[in-house]
């Protein structure tokens, strides 16, 4: 049985989607032994080998969606596999396989404003169309899978919810290895509010500076440390509005670093109008950090009791839920608990196991 992964997200600085089915991937290749996996990269992964798996490696430098239509189908041509299982929302226009297809959230359909004309478009179009020849859907919140059938008009039976794990490598980091990193970073001493994203305007980046800056007249030492691109849209001048002397301002991050990041600060913020799911808060649950988080879409569902929960986007109110996660140390310790109460809930090699249902319903 051969099963083809399109890993196109996944490379050195995998964020999102590459992170998604890199450690999904990990564990359903050793769920399904008997199978064979072909995974087509952009550039060499050093950890895809072993006696079921093998790599294609398709350089890419036109985009996704040139690179899936044009050197990804004719591998699979050659390959001709039974299931494909499509990671990034689309699949090839002319695919002929049994396929499963990750929909993670469908904010180009829900909020056609944050998007440009021609994106915008063009997203709703190839979605809409991978959806309806899909042979399964996966998706990662009961929010996304009722959003998708609301824009869509996609049979509920199609869809299967995976909520999304946490790697055993996010853990706190020891206070020497803080330390050094926090005086690497010229934050020694400082209180750290922490952001790590795509810097999208849903995710209300204004607001958080200019909450931070606010809680910086109550808490002088207080700092913003934002990890992510700039992909707003309408464009803001987020390279201005980040240029002050108390914000340090990251494009990215080396996997490898992204513990000692969530370790480090003293809260996470993750203002966001709309997500799918919301993978950053949780990674900074199990390093020990606190979210502040808006009380909507995926977010109120999955982090219902582990986060300090913002209503109503306001400076004000947002300033006092940093200022909570930051110093009220009995609220702090009584969200990490109920995190820990639910931490096995959060499970790649669960997440995995089942997609493996989804991968035999096909085949049976």
């Amino acid at each position: 049985m051969k099963i083809a992964v399109d890993c196109y997200e996944v490379v050195e600085y995998s964020t999102g989607v590459g992170r998604v089915i890199d450690n999904i991937l990990i564990s359903l290749i050793e769920i399904l032994p008997e199978y064979n996996f072909f995974v087509f990269t952009q550039e060499k992964i050093e950890k895809y080998h072993g006696n079921n798996i093998k790599q294609v490696v398709i350089p890419s430098n036109r985009g996704y969606i040139r690179w899936q239509n044009g050197p990804f189908i004719k591998k699979l041509k050659e390959i001709e596999p039974d299931i494909l299982i499509a990671s990034n929302y689309t699949l090839p226009f002319f695919n002929r396989w049994k396929s499963i297809i990750f929909v993670y959230d469908v904010s180009f359909a829900s909020h056609p404003e944050w998007y440009s004309k021609r994106e915008g478009i063009k997203k709703r179009y190839l979605v809409k169309k991978s959806l309806k020849r899909s042979t399964a859907v996966v998706t990662i919140s009961e929010f996304s899978k009722n959003e998708i059938i609301k824009n869509f008009d996609l049979n509920p039976r199609k869809i299967k919810i995976l909520p999304l794990g946490v790697e055993e490598r996010f853990q706190r980091s020891s206070v020497d290895n803080i330390d050094k990193w926090k005086e690497k970073k010229a934050q020694k001493s400082k209180s750290v509010i922490g952001y790590l994203g795509s810097i999208f305007n849903r995710r209300n980046i204004p607001l958080l500076v200019e909450s931070v800056n606010l809680m910086r007249n109550e808490l002088p030492e207080t700092v913003l440390y934002i990890i992510g691109k700039d992909r707003t849209h309408p464009p803001q001048n987020i390279e201005q509005l980040l240029d002050k002397d108390w914000i340090r301002w990251d494009s990215a991050m080396k996997d490898t670093e992204l513990p000692l990041f969530y370790s480090s600060i003293d809260a996470f913020a993750y203002l966001s109008e709309y997500e799918g799911f919301g993978l950053p808060p949780l990674e900074a649950l199990a390093c020990g950090t606190v979210p502040v988080l808006l009380n909507k879409t995926s977010l109120n569902e999955i982090y219902q009791g582990m986060a300090v929960m913002i209503d109503d986007p306001n400076v004000f109110k947002i300033k006092e839920a940093l200022k909570t996660a930051v110093t009220d140390k009995k609220e702090k310790q009584a969200i990490l608990s109920r995190f820990y109460e639910r931490k096995h809930q959060f499970s790649w090699a669960k997440t995995a196991y089942e997609l493996s249902l989804v991968v035999k319903n096909l085949v049976s």
